[in-house]
């Protein structure tokens, strides 16, 4: 198979979700090896289904992406078994809808923070620092 991400190795935090499984099943089709961050073990072995024979390039983690210990060790592996990272996508986010802003307990509000920022703050400073001493991704 070849493609223009054939043999590249990407990371989808949050790819098993809405957009997240579609991002992930595109870099497949055009030859990626694939990482995904998921929360649900039923959505990781759905998208497995969904990606057919491309599911042995499909690999997947159940990690809390707005831990940080926890994305350096997924970056870690990630390195570990494939020998590098060349693209992170964040698909990780979610919103707190219906609920009027005084209403709002701060506690679900800090929780949306974390989710929305902190992740991809994460996420970042963990891939970047590996891509950099590899010449991969943002330059």
């Amino acid at each position: 198979m070849s493609g223009k991400f054939h043999e590249k190795v990407i990371l989808v935090a949050g790819g098993t979700g809405g957009l997240g499984r579609t991002v992930s099943l595109a870099f497949l089709l055009e030859g990626a090896k694939v990482v995904v961050t998921y929360r649900k073990q039923e959505a990781l072995d759905a998208l497995k289904i969904a990606a057919g024979p491309d599911a042995a390039r499909l690999a997947g983690f159940e990690v809390d992406v707005t831990e940080e210990a926890a994305v350096r060790q997924l970056v870690e592996k990630i390195l570990a078994q494939h020998g590098s990272l060349d693209v992170l996508v964040n698909t990780v986010g979610g919103y707190a809808g219906g609920t009027k802003l005084w209403e709002l307990e701060t506690k679900i509000f800090d929780q949306m923070l974390a989710l929305n920022l902190r992740s991809g703050y994460a996420l970042s400073r963990a891939a970047v620092r590996a891509m950099l001493k590899r010449a991969r991704g943002p330059s």
